[in-house]
């Protein structure tokens, strides 16, 4: 099929070719790159719905909005000289795009602020920068803080653009314990366009489109690096289509994908981790015949190329078509390391999911480009893009030199580095082999026993992953010791429990780490804190120390027998709750789901779907209605488990 919106050339190559011709003759500035992006007028850059019917909005017609709001950003901050910092304190939504520009050609530099940290550490750095001034979507903040709805409101003519700002900063994520400012230019973003460009031209599944267009899932934060760069900077420049959708509810993300056909999806490990692991098990809630064969056609998807995609379209559509359909192209994961496990997963059900590598310092700098399913799912990230160097050093660690990279970074206050220094010391341990590159892990994870021996964390958490766990962590506890966290969400049965701690015990010992490791912790929740994208292991073991992480010893099971069943009865009066749309809180234990509730046959199916979903049991509707209450669902998955 024909392509769509590429400026009445025959294919994307000629296209790309084109816009980054015109690009290389202009300044390399933030205004130059606004002209550029926005010069295909007629292309639909934004589709949102109402959950009813999908509404467009032009590349032309969202210029105009950004061009309308510049005056009220202007009257805003009328107290500050051009070239201040401004901060954009927003969720994901086309408004965001609105201010971040207006921002810009209002002549200010803006800082995306990162969402996911504390008002405290905010509010502190704006002190420490000097930034006297926040656009955002609610939050109040210790400066001039002025609400999204005002900053964007249409101002009664076009404001002149007398001074374009050419400066943007990212906050990176705060896990290492300081949090960095890294500041970007026009320039680094232009190099950055032109490495895209170079993915398209070694790894054309990147270009392909579904019915003549590609649409990206605007789905990772945009004051994150890899959402603003490989999101929004590699495609908004070639005038393609995002997708913003109305939450972040793993519901309204399918039916998004499949309304507007989404081609386009790159997110971060523990969301493509919880993907798989919901699928899988709604796999083998069907049989263990239908899970065997499953895994079977999976594995010979893997093991064939082209031709195992072709199996994997006639065999596992009904897979495919329980995720995301089949207008995804390409999809990516980045931020921190994936498992192995997960990559096989995606690519053995016919779509395509590349390891792709980055840093807030660095921009994004690689991602697997091969063909090759066993390569995919090595978890290689492939080579470096065509302006950014990479080098080993006697260490082992990544260092990363080029135009990309940020051109300032700044900690407490002063620069700590800029890309006019050759190398930039990522920290993450690395490997080259066959032309491509391997992560390790972090130097400043690595675990010093009592014996001097040294122990990568993510090489020893392979080995722990057994059934029913949904992350194995080894960390540096409070003490100095070595200790593990095993997160079994949705396990609640002494008998799993038990079973789960004698195969972890199995598992220490094969890798030879039951004398290394001193203790461990099971949690039924997430060893993400709050907000974060990454594990910080730091994060974990202050966590633990402090009891703001809810964990108890594998070991006396059964001393916990009470405060389990009391867990698994908040989940499921979460999951009531979730499905009639009352408060947790109004739902007792022998509260019955049709006479006390209110809930209807198909709410009861709902429910049904959610209990598979988050405990991995299948409760057949239509002869099990007497299970009706959080205590007797309690009991059954207590039973089953």
């Amino acid at each position: 099929m024909k392509l769509r919106n590429v400026r009445g050339f025959d294919n994307i190559d000629d296209y790309v070719k084109y816009k980054l011709d015109v690009y290389s003759k202009r300044e390399k500035t933030l205004g130059t790159l606004f002209e550029l992006m926005f010069d295909e007028r007629d292309n639909v850059m934004v589709e949102t719905t109402d959950g009813y019917r999908i509404h467009k909005v032009t590349y032309g017609e969202f210029k105009n909005k950004i061009l309308k709001a510049v005056g009220s950003v202007k009257k805003a901050f009328a107290d500050l000289p051009a070239g201040e910092i401004i901060g954009l304190y927003m969720s994901n939504c086309p408004e965001w795009l609105v201010c971040f520009w207006a921002i810009l050609a209002a002549g200010y530099k803006p800082l995306l602020m990162n969402t996911r940290l504390s008002n405290d550490v905010l509010n502190g750095l704006l002190k420490q920068y000097g930034v006297k001034g926040v656009i955002s979507d609610g939050n109040v903040f210790e400066v001039k803080t002025v609400l999204k709805e005002d900053a964007i409101a249409p101002s009664e003519e076009d404001a002149c653009i007398e001074e374009f700002g050419n400066g943007i900063y990212f906050m990176s994520s705060g896990t290492s314990g300081k949090v960095k400012l890294c500041e970007y230019t026009g320039e680094n973003f232009y190099y950055q366009i032109c490495d895209s460009a170079n993915i398209i031209s070694t790894c054309p599944d990147i270009r392909r489109h579904y019915k003549g267009e590609l649409k990206q899932l605007v789905l990772l934060p945009l004051c994150h690096v890899f959402g603003f760069i490989a999101v929004y900077l590699w495609f908004g420049f070639f005038s393609r289509t995002f997708v913003f959708p109305r939450d972040l509810n793993p519901t309204t993300i399918q039916r998004t994908v499949k309304k507007h056909e989404v081609t386009h999806i790159f997110a971060v490990p523990m969301v493509w981790d919880a993907v798989a692991k919901a699928a899988t098990n709604k796999i083998k809630a069907r049989g263990i015949k239908t899970y065997n064969r499953f895994v079977s056609i999976s594995k010979l998807v893997n093991s064939n190329g082209r031709l195992g995609d072709i199996i994997a379209k006639r065999l596992l559509s009904e897979v495919r078509d329980g995720l995301f359909g089949d207008s995804i192209m390409f999809m990516i994961s980045g931020g921190s390391e994936i498992s192995t496990s997960t990559l096989s997963f995606f690519n053995g059900i016919g779509y395509h999911l590349a390891n792709g590598y980055g840093m807030t310092e660095i921009g994004i700098v690689s991602v697997e480009r091969s063909k090759s399913k066993r390569i995919l799912n090595s978890g290689a990230i492939g080579a470096p893009f065509g302006y950014t160097k990479h080098r080993i050093d006697e260490n082992g660690i990544l260092l990363i030199g080029g135009k990309t990279r940020a051109t300032r970074i700044l900690v407490d206050g002063e620069t700590v580095g800029s890309y006019e220094d050759e190398w930039f010391s990522t920290g993450d341990m690395m490997r080259f082999e066959n032309g491509r590159y391997y992560a390790s892990g972090r130097v400043d994870d690595m675990i010093i026993c009592e014996n001097g021996e040294n122990i990568a964390p993510q090489l020893v958490e392979k080995a722990l992953t057994v059934e029913h766990v949904d992350r194995a962590c080894i960390f540096t506890d409070v003490d100095g010791s070595v200790a593990v966290i095993v997160s079994v969400p949705g396990c609640y049965a002494v008998e799993r429990l038990t079973s789960i701690n004698k195969a972890l015990q199995r598992a220490l010992a094969s890798a030879k780490l039951d004398r290394t490791v001193s203790r461990i912790y099971f949690t039924n929740d997430s060893l993400l804190a709050s907000g974060e994208i990454k594990i910080s292991r730091k994060g974990l073991a202050l966590r633990i120390a402090e009891g703001t992480l809810s964990t108890f010893d594998p070991n006396s099971v059964h001393a916990h027998s009470e405060e389990l069943l009391l867990g698994l009865e908040r989940e499921l009066r979460d999951c009531f709750a979730e499905v009639l749309g009352k408060d947790p809180g109004d739902i007792g234990k022998n509260s019955r789901f049709f006479q006390d509730l209110g809930g209807t046959s198909i709410d009861y199916h709902i429910l049904l779907g959610r209990i598979r979903e988050r405990f991995g049991i299948e409760i057949f509707d239509g002869g099990n209605e007497h299970i009706s209450t959080v205590g007797e669902f309690a009991s059954y998955i207590q039973k089953k488990q």
